[in-house]
């Protein structure tokens, strides 16, 4: 990950709140109460939501959304009155530890995970509502964005704003919707939904991603094991701190510019984080769609192309030209692929194609 989101402190938190107060309040407390909805009055917002949801319900009007989610609420109850209180600390954990999203990324805490064929009957309820949860739209609903004051598309605006978003942070290559388009990049669950129970509308595990990562890179694979199952680390797309990390390149012939995939090398570094690059470049193909960039008709061409037109428009020599580019990459490495273009300046000068230094 280029660099790391900063976070909105943003009434649409309440969706995890929710799932949180639900999981404590009323599943938890389920092997000594009888389900009611007393048990919600201690989040007033989520009691309103509940109340009308329950007389839906009782009217045989309640559909989609809104049914799902008291239904599979009230189902879940039901399911933990038979649990003892070591299975109800088990799941406390579980729910403890999926949430934690910095300490998985960072290898500090182990993840749980649905398993087929070999989970509890809990656990498949559990699964079944929490991998639909976000996106069968209930949080989109007129009741539940009123007690919440806030949605997903005014989340984007203020998220937008904040992070002022030059690019996808997790390959740099495309730009991301502002948060003055009418239109919003998705959410990609950087834990997977299908895979990790109660964290599916957590914020820390809700990032924006071009289409590209999201949908047709990354898609449901998950950052926290590789294709073997083996447990690795990851980038948080929240550190506080950000990432130190370099891209290079490097051309085969030192006689001319690639032409082929197989005449450039993209090195990915990061000093003290070089399982996170490997599974950065696991989730978004990075190295490929570097390589792919630089041989595309709007890359090292294009790129090229500028410094001679720029020599030809203000009769200044090559260095010149180039020197005020490698300024710009400098100043918004972010900006339409700068710091990739720094790097592929950097690989022709090293083969002296370019004879300026690339500093």
């Amino acid at each position: 990950m280029l660099f790391p989101y900063k976070r909105s402190r943003h009434p649409i938190r309440a969706m995890h709140g929710f799932v949180t107060y639900i999981f404590a309040k009323v599943w938890c407390r389920a092997p000594n109460e009888e389900y009611s909805l007393e048990l919600f009055k201690g989040l007033p917002s989520l009691y309103a939501i509940m109340d009308e949801l329950h007389r839906a319900d009782l009217a045989g009007v309640e559909k989609g959304a809104g049914a799902f989610f008291y239904r599979y609420v009230n189902q879940i109850f039901q399911e933990f009155k038979q649990l003892s209180l070591e299975e109800i600390q088990v799941y406390q954990k579980i729910f403890r530890g999926n949430n934690d999203i910095q300490a998985l990324c960072e290898g500090k805490k182990e993840p749980i995970c649905y398993i087929a064929d070999t989970q509890s009957a809990l656990m498949k309820t559990i699964e079944v509502f929490f991998s639909d949860l976000y996106s069968c739209g209930f949080f989109g609903l007129k009741i539940v964005k009123k007690n919440i004051g806030a949605d997903l598309k005014e989340h984007y605006k203020d998220f937008a704003s904040l992070n002022e978003m030059p690019c996808c942070p997790f390959c740099g290559l495309l730009p991301m919707d502002s948060e003055y388009d009418p239109t919003r990049e998705a959410y990609d669950h950087y834990l997977p939904a299908s895979k990790y129970p109660f964290n599916s509308v957590n914020l820390r595990n809700l990032a924006p991603a071009c289409y590209k990562c999201n949908s047709q890179n990354k898609g449901a694979k998950d950052p926290l094991q590789d294709e073997a199952g083996v447990r690795v680390k990851a980038f948080y797309p929240y550190l506080l701190d950000g990432y130190p990390i370099q891209v290079s390149m490097h051309f085969k012939s030192a006689a001319k510019l690639p032409t082929e995939e197989h005449e450039i090398r993209v090195d990915l570094s990061c000093t003290g984080y070089d399982e996170e690059i490997g599974t950065w470049d696991r989730l978004y193909k990075i190295r490929k769609r570097y390589v792919a960039k630089c041989l595309s008709p709007s890359g090292a061409k294009y790129w090229l192309q500028r410094i001679l037109d720029e020599n030809e428009n203000y009769k200044q020599v090559s260095q010149d030209a180039l020197s005020k580019e490698l300024k710009q990459f400098e100043s918004f490495p972010w900006h339409e692929s700068n710091f990739l273009k720094k790097a592929f300046f950097n690989a022709c000068q090293e083969i002296e194609l370019v004879d300026v230094p690339c500093e």
